[in-house]
């Protein structure tokens, strides 16, 4: 059976490379592929993966890595499809302001050869095997995940409600300009981000369906009190990776529960565009949104969502334009900031590292206005074509995420905890930067590790 499997996997591993190929070929030829042509291209490669993974990978059709795939095609190609397939609806930062045809070819064709790489890394993950956590990890899994929670939430709280009710506030006073406008230190994020991640640990802590069901309804008003604001994109992938742990980990998958959450899925697309609307007023908030969707006035709400979410490819864009013709590689600076920047403030005395964690604001303030992350743009600021290889490496990594997840039910609810904040982490990264996680997810990794080493102590004293 084994060997089957790896024959299968060899096979995986040979269309992927087919799909690099035929792209390098359309890249030598110097096609000039409609935007239709790249659209289907990118739905159908998507799909065809997709299907692929769960014939002989059994991976889920609905698991982490698939998500991350679905997002990097919506976020990088959804003004494409857009276009492509002529549907009506408002664009923010259109993709055709930021470079000229042939630049537009190379970031269409950088995105697909990554998505490509993206399968071969994922379908080269190992089956899933107790043996694939580590001792540490089993040793903390010897205290209630509840416990990790609760110690992440208290000292997570007062930032938290700090940031929120800040935020509040200046969607109240200005809209979403005052909320756009307000500056948090990085450690005060980080810190807040803890009262986050406390949440995952606490619920896969539960054991009672009530309190874990009583914990999502109100993770998820609050969540969406805090949407209204204006500021969605962190709250949205937080809600998404939740709702997929409590509804397919956590429980039993069966067809209500599956209708339920994509009827929950179609409301809430509707509440994200609503806020997206209301946030470009003066004014923003619950009253606002809950107005709108009553009016009946919202139009081309899939077409406007594809116009406003893929301007990740605007980053990719400018990254393939720019560089190395207006900015030198970065030859992996951005990754060494981040690493680097688990320790506050360093970065910002190493100019070279400074001006590298965000690649595009090294470009003139009139091109990266406005512009959020790409995983994809800051991977080819880094290393150009070669950054291909990078997005196998986050497939490969996006793939032990899942597995650490499945086995949390049987083995290690502790390690699937972590892996499902790391996730959210790694969903926000389609559209961000890399320094944007690294000192919010080393900083909760050293809470789990000094509460573990904490109650340890007081174990062996008592022992004694």
């Amino acid at each position: 059976m084994n060997v089957l499997m790896t024959k299968r996997k060899v096979g995986l591993f040979l269309l992927g490379i087919v799909q690099l190929i035929v792209l390098s070929m359309i890249a030598a030829m110097q096609l000039n592929l409609s935007y239709y042509t790249i659209s289907v291209l990118a739905i159908v490669q998507c799909v065809v993966n997709i299907i692929l993974l769960k014939i002989v990978c059994n991976l889920p059709v609905l698991c982490i890595p698939n998500m991350f795939s679905v997002f990097s095609l919506f976020f990088h190609c959804g003004q494409i499809i857009k276009e492509g397939f002529n549907v009506q609806g408002t664009v923010p930062l259109p993709f055709q302001y930021y470079a000229d045809e042939g630049v537009i070819q190379k970031a269409c064709l950088f995105y697909l050869m990554s998505q490509a790489t993206y399968f071969i890394g994922l379908a080269s993950t190992p089956d899933a095997n107790a043996s694939f956590i580590s001792d540490k990890w089993n040793q903390r899994n010897e205290v209630d995940t509840k416990v990790y929670g609760k110690a992440l939430m208290i000292v997570g709280v007062i930032p938290r409600l700090y940031i929120d009710i800040s935020s509040l506030l200046g969607a109240l006073s200005q809209g979403y300009r005052g909320v756009y406008s307000l500056y948090f230190p990085q450690m005060i994020q980080s810190i807040a981000s803890f009262f986050d991640a406390g949440i995952i640990l606490y619920l896969f802590g539960l054991k009672e369906k009530k309190k874990m069901r009583a914990t999502l309804f109100v993770v998820l008003l609050y969540k969406c009190l805090m949407m209204t604001t204006g500021a969605r994109q962190e709250k949205v992938a937080y809600l998404i990776v939740l709702l997929y742990l409590y509804f397919f980990v956590c429980n039993t998958v069966t067809v209500g529960k599956i209708a339920m959450v994509v009827a929950g899925c179609v409301a809430g697309f509707i509440f994200i565009s609503a806020i997206g609307t209301v946030r470009t007023g003066s004014s923003s908030g619950i009253k606002d949104v809950l107005e709108l969707m009553q009016s009946g006035q919202m139009s081309n709400i899939f077409g406007s969502a594809l116009g406003e979410f893929g301007s990740a490819f605007d980053t990719l864009e400018v990254a393939v334009k720019y560089t190395p013709a207006y900015i030198t590689y970065g030859y992996g600076t951005s990754y060494l900031a981040g690493l680097i920047s688990i320790i506050p403030l360093v970065v910002k005395q190493i100019r070279f590292l400074d001006k590298a964690t965000i690649f595009v604001h090294q470009l003139p303030g009139g091109v990266y206005f406005a512009l959020g992350g790409s995983y994809l743009g800051e991977l080819y600021y880094n290393f150009s074509w070669l950054g291909l290889i990078g997005s196998a490496i986050i497939g490969k990594f996006m793939g032990k995420l899942n597995l650490g997840i499945v086995l949390s039910k049987q083995h290690n609810a502790l390690y699937g905890a972590w892996c499902a904040i790391i996730s959210t982490a790694m969903i926000m990264f389609v559209r961000g930067y890399f320094t944007d996680m690294m000192q919010k997810l080393v900083w909760t990794y050293f809470i789990i590790s000094l509460v573990y080493a904490y109650l340890k102590r007081r174990y062996d004293e008592h022992c004694i």
